[in-house]
């Protein structure tokens, strides 16, 4: 009689276990919502430029400008404050001067668009000097517009807008007695509120590291605050910050002025300092190599300090001849990755 004897063979599988180490999940995300400058300052200053008065056939004059070509969250751009550099010539001006937002019509002022403030005329002096205006307007991108001095209300004195020869590009002067001056600007500053821009992502991963999130800008801009799902995380975000775990994220990038273009890399942080034949799921499990990371480190095995495994900087460690056995591993400093043969 003979007898048989069935045995199962165990099964063995190949586990990679990373500690302290940051790996690339998916290709970079590319956004480019445009660039600005914020202020816009027209620095056309040297030239005086007669803005009239009640007793001068000039009394209106208006600088054109245009809106930066970006694409800010609900597609419009908030008008601040705006900056004139007026002066009257001998100190008798009474009444007020108006100033004003207005519309380009085909390279002259269209309409008005808004009242942006009214001066008291009488706080001219005969030496230039600017004046702010807040408000609040909002404005489309990538479009021309003018700011229109009326000073037909300023009585019995000039009125002079500092000014020069054409110092920018899109724009120029006109008057309501000479039209057009596309040789000249005056001085004027256009301040916008520093507009918000929405990047959404997807961050599907079900594993055992933490997700984070890094933004690199391509040229330079200054950065207000980010947001990662409604969570500020300062002026940058870098692969080191933590951030909510979620499935989807969206960025709100707070930026005043420069380049709002860059990528965004999704990232995989390993953090699970150490782990067991539980964790494994294994009844055996034998180490095949370690890696070290750039800090090299301390891998303690079976909470024996005996037994560690020390490394340097980027070394590896392989066990070709023997396996090493073990019920747990820890990394006590540093990180890297292990290679392990598990046994089920």
């Amino acid at each position: 009689m003979t007898e048989l004897l069935i045995v199962s063979k165990p099964r063995g599988r190949i586990r990679r276990w990373i500690y302290g180490q940051y790996k690339e999940y998916l290709s970079p995300i590319s956004f480019d919502k445009g660039s600005f400058t914020n202020p816009l300052t027209i620095n056309a200053t040297g030239t005086n430029f007669l803005t009239g008065g009640k007793n001068y056939a000039t009394y209106k004059r208006a600088q054109r400008f245009k809106t930066p070509n970006i694409s800010p969250d609900g597609g419009k751009i908030t008008l601040v404050k705006v900056v004139v550099r007026l002066k009257q010539l001998n100190g008798n001006l009474t009444g007020s001067v108006a100033i004003q937002l207005w519309s380009d019509d085909g390279g002259s002022p269209g309409t008005k668009l808004a009242d942006l403030g009214t001066l008291n005329a009488g706080d001219l002096t005969t030496s230039y000097q600017n004046f702010e205006i807040s408000c609040s307007v909002e404005l489309d991108p990538n479009t021309y517009y003018w700011i229109y001095v009326d000073c037909s209300d300023a009585w019995d004195d000039r009125i002079d807008w500092d000014g020069s020869s054409d110092v920018y590009a899109d724009g120029y002067t006109w008057d309501n007695y000479d039209g057009n001056d596309t040789d000249h600007d005056v001085y004027l500053e256009v301040h916008y509120q520093s507009p918000k821009f929405t990047i959404n992502l997807d961050f599907i991963y079900s594993g055992a590291a933490e997700k984070r999130l890094e933004i690199t800008f391509s040229g330079s801009q200054t950065v207000d605050d980010i947001t990662v799902n409604d969570q500020s995380v300062g002026t940058d975000l870098v692969k080191e910050d933590s951030i909510p775990q979620a499935d989807n994220y969206t960025i709100v990038l707070t930026i005043s002025s420069g380049d709002v273009k860059g990528s965004i890399q999704r990232w995989l942080y390993f953090n699970k300092t150490s782990i067991s034949l539980d964790d494994l799921d294994v009844s055996e499990a034998y180490i095949q190599e370690v890696d070290y990371g750039s800090d090299g480190g301390v891998l303690r095995i079976d909470d024996d300090p005996a037994g560690d495994l020390v490394g340097s900087a980027n070394e590896t460690i392989q066990f070709t001849d023997i396996l090493v056995p073990f019920r747990k591993l820890e990394w006590i400093s540093g990180g890297g990755e292990v290679l392990i043969l598990g046994v089920e």
